[in-house]
């Protein structure tokens, strides 16, 4: 196991990224949309991959397509107007019952139209969206079931940051390029496939096969062809008091909220939840430089 070392701001600066992951975490996700916006301003980002995986995916994407804005009013609207998460009538006339699968393409409209895929398939930032194959010679049912015990498993119990046990059983993940998709519908299919958190969601197909959020494999990717990259930037979304702010574990950068954040992670009802969460990326990121004299706008 990497050891884990604390890193300082001045440290923090002396490093130049060229990689950023975003990992998952639903609603969480905002702390790294207002982290990487006042990130991107520092002389040491000079990120030229973005590696996302299930809502990580869509705040990498509206980072690229800069329309962080956008998609930041979409959900505060959109979760103001959603008084629950779970509707019993749905539930009893056959239908899926969340409230989630119903915003979730909407919020990826918001920053992800035909212009943005074009301007990204000329542009120099690659993103990969993460997702994860089922099991093989399983049904995707018992695939997810299995991913969704040893999630829990290694996230809540062992404390790990990087999977492993989704691998000894067969689950495998997939990095695909968003700006290689041939057409809209096929980038935007490919987000929600990386956030297919069965069930409250559908499972989406990735070129004619059945895929999973890309966390039940690992909720927080890594580079794989240079997982021990010395410029690779994790962003993370849950905050662990026995961790510092930021910390080096096996050559790369970790970030982490500086407290839990006020949103919750499938939670579709509470706007200001999602706007403070924005918020304290902003915030922490600004104290965290600050703490250097670093001039800020």
């Amino acid at each position: 196991m990497h050891t884990i070392a604390a890193i300082s701001p001045t440290d923090f600066l002396s490093r130049t990224f060229h990689t950023a992951v975003f990992a998952g975490g639903g609603n969480r996700c905002w702390w790294q949309a207002g982290a990487v916006e006042r990130l991107r301003e520092q002389a040491n980002w000079q990120v030229e991959r973005l590696i996302g995986v299930s809502a990580g995916a869509g705040i990498a994407t509206a980072f690229a397509t800069g329309r962080i804005q956008a998609s930041l009013r979409t959900a505060v609207e959109r979760f103001n107007q959603t008084p629950k998460n779970f509707v019993w009538r749905n539930l009893l006339q056959g239908k899926r019952p969340f409230v989630l699968p119903n915003i979730y393409p909407d919020w990826i409209e918001s920053f992800l139209q035909a212009t943005d895929l074009q301007r990204l398939k000329q542009g120099s930032l690659k993103i990969d969206v993460v997702i994860t194959r089922p099991i093989p010679f399983l049904p995707v049912t018992m695939s997810t079931a299995l991913a969704l015990a040893l999630y829990s498993t290694e996230k809540f119990w062992l404390k790990t940051f990087h999977a492993r046990a989704p691998h000894w059983v067969g689950l495998r993940p997939e990095y695909h390029d968003l700006s290689a998709c041939a057409h809209m519908d096929d980038a935007r299919s490919l987000l929600l496939a990386s956030a297919a958190a069965v069930p409250i969601t559908a499972t989406h197909k990735v070129h004619g096969r059945a895929a999973l959020d890309g966390g039940f494999y690992d909720n927080v990717p890594l580079p794989q062809d240079r997982a021990d990259d010395a410029g690779t930037l994790v962003l993370l979304t849950r905050h662990r008091a026995d961790l510092p702010l930021a910390f080096d574990m096996g050559g790369r950068t970790y970030l982490q909220p500086s407290r839990p954040v006020a949103a919750i992670n499938m939670d579709c009802t509470s706007g200001p939840n999602v706007q403070n969460t924005y918020a304290q990326g902003l915030e922490d990121m600004t104290a965290w430089l600050r703490r250097v004299g670093q001039r800020l706008r």
